[in-house]
């Protein structure tokens, strides 16, 4: 059976998902702080639903830390209907985000969509892919990066970026095209693309600050360079 946690200090809220996920078989764990959900949260659960707007700590700082251990796919909701709150939480790692007050039809959808993308990303394959590139190698197939031999913990937005970068080596992508690409028709902001540059460069860069693969082409977007095998 899936396994879905749900935070957020609003209970009729967390009843109302929990209901509607009842209908579909998939299990709930409910938590009414950030604090309460790191005590409950295990490999168990395939998902979680995470309100932003919480006392104490907030969506965003528990995403933050979830994000330390963990790529599992996080769905954020918030009562801010701005771009900036949508970036923001995108940008530390959310892998969606719906407003309040939302279908709950459409939010179990988007949960299914995205534990079956995770499911995707978590699955090996014996007869992978393997791209390497000064002290990175990567399992196409199974979506694992590692850093000299150690486990880069990368979300699949990440990766697909990546992958998407090393395709096109050497070949100068706007922003408008990796969107596009990696994120799909959903409208999101050309700077969620500098935000997730910024986190991959610091998990696959020796000197995010001086990167030597993922070049800024400043007014342009960004390129790939690197002798990739």
């Amino acid at each position: 059976m899936l396994k879905v946690m749900v935070v957020d200090d609003e209970i009729e809220i967390a009843e109302l998902i929990e209901d509607f996920l009842r209908i579909e078989n998939i299990d709930v764990i409910k938590a009414t702080s950030g604090e309460e959900a790191l005590k409950l949260l295990d490999k168990t659960i395939q998902l979680i639903v995470l309100d932003i707007n919480m006392s104490g700590m907030n969506g965003i700082e528990l995403c933050k830390r979830i994000r330390k251990d963990s790529v599992i796919p996080i769905i954020f909701l918030t009562c801010n209907n701005t771009q900036r709150d949508m970036l923001l939480g995108l940008g530390v790692g959310a892998d969606d985000y719906m407003t309040k007050p939302f279908n709950p039809i459409e939010l179990v959808a988007r949960i299914k969509v995205n534990i079956r993308r995770y499911q995707s990303y978590s699955k090996g394959d014996l007869a992978d892919e393997i791209i390497t590139f000064g002290d990175i190698v990567i399992y196409k197939k199974s979506y694992k990066v590692y850093k000299n031999t150690i486990d880069v913990s990368i979300t699949p937005k990440e990766f697909r970026l990546l992958i998407y970068l090393i395709d096109n080596a050497y070949i100068v992508l706007s922003r408008q095209q990796i969107l596009d690409h990696v994120w799909g028709t959903e409208f999101y902001d050309e700077n969620l693309v500098n935000t997730t540059i910024k986190r991959l460069r610091k998990k696959i860069e020796n000197s995010p600050d001086n990167p030597e693969y993922i070049q800024t082409i400043w007014g342009l977007g960004y390129m790939f360079q690197g002798e990739v095998r």
